[in-house]
């Protein structure tokens, strides 16, 4: 009787300590699947944000080259006619349209600041105007300008740019192209200087 109880004691042990190992290796395996799932870093967070953008690291070599489509929201970049990310985006509504054609990426600067569009902020930083055009609006006394923020700024045509700002998946923008800030680092990281931008109905 006493053996056939310790006999039982360890085949209990055995379950117990192979169901603790399949735990061990399963939160093991687990970050594995995932870098699967994920393999560029900036994936796992596109797909927390949106679900509608992605990006192919495996794609490489070959001149870039990014389609804008207002029709559908969208834009599109392509290196040596291989896709390899797609991101919605929001562009200019009616009265300030995004204008079409073909343009080079011809200036870059990682944090931008608008010299048109912003606040207007009082000594302390609180805001006392907010959306402001400081063409048509005037700045109340004791405020300074702040532009809006416009960081992986890329300039396509005029005053016209590329840029992180709020997507909707509709036209929101005085001209400018929005994308989410997560893609608009990923093309401003892939698009030198001189990239052709196409900008399509």
């Amino acid at each position: 009787m006493q053996r056939s109880s310790t006999l039982l004691k360890r085949s209990v042990k055995k379950i117990l300590l192979g169901g603790s190992l399949l735990l061990a290796a399963s939160a093991l395996l687990a970050p594995v699947a995932q870098a699967g799932d994920y393999p560029h870093p900036y994936q796992q967070h596109r797909s927390m944000t949106d679900g509608s953008a992605w990006w192919r690291p495996e794609v490489i070599g070959g001149a870039p080259h990014i389609i804008i489509d207002l029709s559908e929201q969208r834009a599109y970049f392509y290196k040596g006619g291989q896709l390899a990310g797609i991101t919605p985006i929001s562009t200019g509504v009616a009265g300030n349209r995004t204008p079409t054609g073909s343009f080079r990426v011809s200036e870059k600067e990682v944090y931008h600041r608008s010299n048109l569009y912003g606040h207007y902020v009082d000594r302390a930083g609180y805001v006392r105007m907010s959306s402001v055009d400081v063409r048509r609006d005037r700045r109340p006394a004791g405020t300074v300008f702040r532009g809006a923020s416009m960081d992986f700024f890329m300039r396509v045509n005029g005053a016209v740019s590329m840029h992180a700002g709020k997507v909707t998946g509709r036209p929101e923008s005085h001209g400018c192209i929005r994308l989410p800030w997560h893609m608009a680092k990923i093309f401003y990281e892939n698009a030198p200087m001189g990239t052709k931008v196409t900008v399509r109905n």
